[in-house]
């Protein structure tokens, strides 16, 4: 009887930690509009490395990657914890970057109308 209830409260204990990890994660609409922006930043930082040699990549990201953290009112850790989750659930990272690809053309249709 003692075994039974002691992985009964192991088994409780698993399914309430499963349950406050989920809820430490972001909305995924929130990931996706900050995963866009960081991408941007990325291909910005890239462009300006090749035409300006004194910028010093590293530093220059992690200024924009907090501007795009505040801009979306993200906190740093929470972004990279819901990273981390969505590395060990491919296929929820799938539809994450299903839905930023989407958003890229949404706004490319929209550069090209004006």
């Amino acid at each position: 009887m003692k075994k039974i209830i002691i992985i009964g409260v192991l088994f409780l204990a698993a399914c309430a930690s499963k349950q406050s990890e989920k809820e430490l994660l972001l909305p995924i609409a929130t990931m996706q509009k900050t995963v866009w922006q960081l991408m941007q930043v990325d291909e910005y930082l890239s462009r300006q490395v090749q035409t300006d040699t004194t910028i010093q990549p590293a530093l220059e990201k992690a200024k924009y990657y907090q501007r795009v953290f505040n801009l979306n009112k993200v906190d740093r850790n929470r972004f990279y914890t819901t990273m981390e989750y969505l590395d060990k659930h491919p296929v929820e990272l799938k539809e994450l970057m299903d839905s930023v690809e989407a958003l890229s053309k949404r706004e490319k249709l929209e550069l090209i109308k004006h």
